[in-house]
């Protein structure tokens, strides 16, 4: 069971590791490169700058408040993540983070909804089954590839790991 539990994280990393694999550290999709720009500004700036930030470039020729109107947590765990890595001396870019970060927290889903499924059926077997399920499954493989730098990463896993920690 041990084994196939590995396995399970061994494949939720690599099926989403492929893009990274054949293209390089790159952030793709519009909605990412966005985030991306909003982790950076986040990062550069502090959190109160953030939440006040109105961008004149975007949505021309309104210009948005982003601080206010998007969901900022994935941009506040990308550059926590981001600051640990380097207080503790792997030097990462911040692109680099928020490229490898969906692949990272597809991995923490698909550990949690193997919990949950232990917890909820009691079964080890379902609970392995459920883990290995849930790292091919394409409905969550396209909201977890690596460099699609979005809030679904980070969503699946806090849905899967509030649940675990309900039940």
């Amino acid at each position: 069971r041990l084994c196939l539990c590995g396995v399970a994280a061994t494949w939720a990393y690599r099926i989403r590791m492929f893009a990274v694999l054949n293209y390089g550290l790159v952030i793709h999709e519009f909605d990412p490169w966005f985030n991306y720009r909003a982790t950076e500004y986040l990062a550069a700036h502090g959190s109160k700058a953030f939440f006040q930030w109105f961008d004149h470039s975007v949505w021309y020729p309104l210009g948005r408040p982003v601080g206010t109107t998007i969901y900022p947590g994935m941009q506040f765990a990308a550059v926590w993540i981001w600051r640990a890595l380097n207080a503790y001396g792997h030097n990462m870019s911040l692109n680099d983070v928020c490229v490898f970060m969906p692949a990272w927290f597809g991995v923490v889903a698909t550990f949690f909804l193997g919990l949950l499924t232990y917890e909820t059926t009691r079964s080890m077997d379902m609970g392995v089954g459920a883990a290995l399920v849930m790292s091919i499954l394409p409905a969550h493989i396209m909201r977890s590839v690596a460099g699609g730098f979005d809030n679904e990463c980070v969503a699946m896993s806090a849905m899967c790991a509030t649940f675990y920690f309900w039940c």
